[in-house]
């Protein structure tokens, strides 16, 4: 065999080489890409929050652009009782749009959410989530990185609708002690998120959606009476307004004023009896 067929036998061997390399490559990228999405959700999600975010389970159709994510765990941060600040049952997304640089979601709908809020004298575990999301800030361009490095840091995203229904607060530990109902906060719905910017940061959508949630939730929280004996001050900067402290005592004062009048009236009722 001559030498400029031995060397085309081995060109052909070594680009056959290269394109089961690339089949390879491809195969496992497809049949891991629920694992590979979960994981990079997970620290994406850990990164806005500041806590560590766990999801039980991730499954993309690449065909319907849909992404079901289950058993979704947000931790407390140190400090507090319980192990988990947040978990959620089920989150489904509607994909608008993929792109490799550009996600658009059409609607994100959460469902299953149950809250175990805890109070002490210098906040509430919801509180610090939402101070840790101001705190954070979304990942710098990658200057001085070697290429291809955090890829996950370009991705942006446009959420179009998103949707929070029936979530629970369950009051686990607060200044008032004894035990406290279960409360079903109001629906929370959001719009829009990214669409001005044509897309921002993934950490950067969680972050203003965790952020308007957690504000909700507080203000729940606040009008069911968990968060007596905190300062106004400490009420102001986990996003309950004056107005919403005020509305608040002005309802109780006025339950006060009525069940007095009825209890007087009771009494008063029972001397012509």
């Amino acid at each position: 065999m001559s030498a400029v067929k031995k060397t085309a036998k081995a060109g052909l061997y070594l680009l056959s080489f290269f394109v089961v390399l690339l089949i390879g490559g491809a195969v496992y990228l497809y049949t891991n890409m629920d694992s590979l999405a979960k994981q990079l959700t997970e620290q994406v999600a850990s990164d806005a929050l500041g806590v560590p975010v766990h999801i039980g389970e991730m499954n993309i159709t690449l065909e319907d652009l849909k992404v079901i994510v289950q058993d979704i765990r947000i931790e407390n941060p140190k400090g507090y009782k319980s192990p988990d600040a947040i978990t959620i049952k089920a989150i489904v997304i509607d994909g608008d749009n993929f792109s490799r640089e550009l996600l658009t979601f059409a609607r994100i709908s959460v469902s299953g959410t149950h809250v175990n809020l805890e109070v002490d004298r210098d906040g509430t575990n919801l509180a610090d989530i939402k101070n840790n999301i101001a705190n954070s800030s979304p990942p710098a361009p990658s200057g001085g990185k070697s290429a291809g490095a955090h890829k996950e840091d370009s991705i942006k995203v446009i959420v179009k609708k998103f949707s929070l229904t029936g979530a629970q607060l369950r009051p686990s530990v607060t200044l008032l002690g004894g035990d406290l109902p279960i409360i079903t906060a109001p629906d929370i719905h959001l719009a829009g998120i990214g669409q001005k910017e044509n897309g921002i940061l993934a950490q950067e959508a969680i972050a203003q959606i965790m952020d308007a949630v957690l504000q909700k939730f507080n203000k729940s929280a606040n009008g069911a009476g968990f968060l007596e004996g905190m300062s106004l001050e400490m009420l102001n900067s986990m996003g309950v307004s004056t107005a919403d402290v005020f509305k608040k005592n002005l309802k109780k004062s006025y339950k006060k004023e009525v069940d007095g009048f009825k209890k007087g009236f009771g009494e008063i009722k029972s001397l012509f009896e």
